[in-house]
């Protein structure tokens, strides 16, 4: 009987465990990533332009990065919802409460966003819009894969910059189309 009871208090809190993580997944959130290539600790403030609370190390790890869930923005400023350092990280001190720095902020200049690795021709790839809805006007449509900048949100929309052929190019991306996962592609639905 004392196995059992062994036996499942492990598999509980293994569960429970393995929940904490994939609670980061937010579909209800803009989630972007401060790429392992930046060299510059991340600022995290109590309020835009407010004080310094702690900076975030750059990682040295090649397959960890800093994972954030956005739940507003301000003048290049984004609210953090949760923070998580996935993938090969998940031992990381800040991955015990993902909830640690809510409310807080960053600023938005390195954070970045990818569209999914696809090989589409460019009519059918992703759009990105002028405005936060899907009716606006498209500014580009992209068939491969971008790395993009985010300037700040709307809901679930995020604004991004890229660069094409060395022109910038400033749009919004509906959240089916983000993927803030350098470690692997996310799933693109052309609907």
């Amino acid at each position: 009987m004392q196995k059992i009871n062994l036996i499942l208090i492990l598999l509980i809190s293994l569960s429970s465990s393995a929940q904490k993580i994939s609670d980061i997944f937010f579909s209800e959130f803009v989630e972007c990533y401060y790429s392992n290539k930046e060299t510059e600790p991340i600022c995290v403030y109590e309020k835009p332009n407010g004080k310094i609370i702690t900076e975030l190390s750059p990682l040295t790890e090649s397959h960890c990065w800093y994972k954030f869930a956005i739940s507003d923005s301000k003048n290049g400023w984004l609210k953090i919802e949760n923070l998580i350092v996935a993938p090969g990280c998940r031992e990381n001190k800040l991955n015990e409460n993902i909830k640690l720095y809510k409310d807080k902020w960053i600023l938005a200049n390195k954070m970045k966003i990818n569209i999914s690795d696809l090989d589409v021709k460019p009519e059918n790839g992703v759009k990105f819009y002028k405005n936060a809805n899907s009716k606006s006007d498209l500014v580009h449509r992209a068939g491969k894969f971008i790395e993009t900048k985010l300037i700040e949100i709307n809901g679930l929309w995020a604004k991004v910059s890229f660069l094409v052929d060395e022109n910038r190019i400033i749009g919004w991306l509906e959240r089916k189309d983000q993927c803030a996962y350098p470690w692997t592609s996310c799933p693109y639905n052309p609907n």
